[in-house]
């Protein structure tokens, strides 16, 4: 039974306005079947909607591995997952915390795109470059700082938040870190392993 906790849902909430802002308008011929999968090894995400958009290939709750979380310095066992699918996005979301209960990651892969990300966080967000991917760097509000990066179907979103319960924390702060956070997520997106499957060939 997956545990839901007041912090998971802070940070639930918080990436979907940060990556939604107000509702993305409904495809005009939005299709009622499932979209065909890409190749007959693709995995049929957990949630799906019955947008034309494409699948969310990369569920931050399955394909995150246990030593990449360690690496960037959260608890593996302290995954908790939630999922958002609506007739025109998907949202497949995943949070976890620091072993002293620091800081919160909010994970999201979506299949809004770049475009409809960077015209959402237009007024809160700087453009960079993140390993060779465009990306943004949002604040939008106290106590999250956020990376969005463009992927092959939408966009992947690395949120960091502190816990409302620590006075240890300075604002100053909530950004440091981040982008390596968000570099470490990004190498296991399945277009950067192809990448790296084609190098070394």
């Amino acid at each position: 039974m997956l545990r839901r906790t007041s912090v998971a849902a802070l940070l639930v909430f918080a990436s979907i306005l940060t990556a939604c802002g107000s509702p993305v308008e409904a495809p005009e011929a939005a299709s009622a079947s499932e979209p065909a999968p890409l190749s007959p090894t693709v995995r049929v995400p957990r949630q799906v909607d019955q947008s034309d958009r494409p699948w969310v290939v990369f569920d931050p709750c399955l394909d995150i591995p246990d030593e990449a979380l360690v690496e960037a310095g959260y608890d593996p066992e302290s995954k908790d997952e939630d999922a958002v699918a609506a007739d025109y996005h998907t949202f497949l979301i995943c949070s976890f915390r620091t072993p002293q209960r620091k800081y919160g990651l909010g994970v999201f892969s979506s299949n809004i795109t770049f475009a409809e990300q960077q015209e959402k966080s237009k007024d809160y967000a700087t453009p960079i470059m993140l390993d060779g991917r465009r990306a943004l760097l949002e604040v939008p509000t106290e106590g999250i700082c956020d990376v969005s990066m463009e992927t092959s179907y939408g966009i992947l979103g690395v949120s960091r938040l502190f816990f409302p319960s620590r006075s240890d924390q300075d604002e100053e702060e909530r950004c440091v870190g981040i982008e390596e956070t968000a570099s470490i997520i990004a190498r296991y997106l399945p277009e950067r392993e192809r990448e790296l499957q084609d190098v070394g060939r």
